[in-house]
């Protein structure tokens, strides 16, 4: 099954994007419906290669895929990936500030 109907079955259509009541149209891929390939183009399953801008290196394997298709026409890949967390090195001098919060509620009265 594919879309230009190349491979044996019949033919698929693309991947349909939800619809939302929000702006943006997003439609998800699995570890499975979707392949990053070595000339830094992404291969979502019945599209093919999309040529991909993007903004920073890979840090590991990608999980999954959201493509999302913004009102104004403009696409956008969320790509998930699993990272070590890196942790600052402890400061000795500590600050703190009010958000303008005027009082604090007190346990019991939410409850």
């Amino acid at each position: 099954m594919s879309v230009p109907g190349k491979r044996r079955g019949g033919r698929t259509g693309l991947p349909r994007f939800t619809l939302n009541r929000e702006t943006r149209r997003p439609v998800r891929f699995s570890k499975n419906g979707f392949r990053l390939r070595d000339n830094g183009r992404l291969h979502p399953a019945k599209i093919g290669d999309v040529q991909v801008r993007w903004s920073r290196p890979l840090p590991s394997a990608a999980s999954s895929v959201t493509v999302i298709k913004e009102t104004s026409g403009r696409f956008c890949a969320n790509v998930v990936v699993e990272a070590e967390t890196e942790f600052l090195e402890p400061v000795a001098d500590e600050v703190g500030f009010g958000v303008g919060t005027t009082t604090t509620p007190s346990c019991a009265a939410a409850r």
